[in-house]
C-alpha cells in the first residue's frame, strides 16, 4: 500500500472508530468495498442500524473523508470508483 492508501485507511479508522487490518485494507480497492466494510464493522453507535438514514449517512461521511484525503471532487466518488484508476491514489 502506498502512502495515500495508508493515510486514507487511517482517516477512515479515525472517522468511524474502527480498525481495518492491513490484509483487508489491501482488498478494499473501490469506494463501494470500503463503504461495505465500514457498514459491516461500524461500532460507534450500537443503535445506528435502527436509524433509517444510517447507510446514507455513512456513505456521505465516507465520501467527505475520501474527498479530503485524496483531493478529488465529491462527484467523482462513487461506489464503483476504483481508488487507483478512478481517483488517482498511489
Amino acid at each position: 500500500m502506498g502512502l495515500d492508501s495508508v493515510e486514507l485507511v487511517m482517516a477512515v479508522e479515525e472517522a468511524f472508530n474502527l480498525k481495518i487490518p492491513d490484509e483487508k485494507a489491501a482488498k478494499l480497492d473501490t469506494a463501494g468495498k470500503l463503504y461495505q466494510y465500514v457498514i459491516e464493522n461500524y461500532n460507534e453507535n450500537p443503535n445506528a442500524l435502527k436509524n433509517v438514514n444510517f447507510e446514507s449517512e455513512v456513505w456521505e461521511k465516507l465520501k467527505r473523508v475520501i474527498v479530503y484525503q485524496l483531493g478529488v471532487k465529491s462527484e467523482d466518488v462513487t461506489k464503483q470508483a476504483n481508488f487507483v484508476y478512478d481517483l488517482g491514489m498511489d
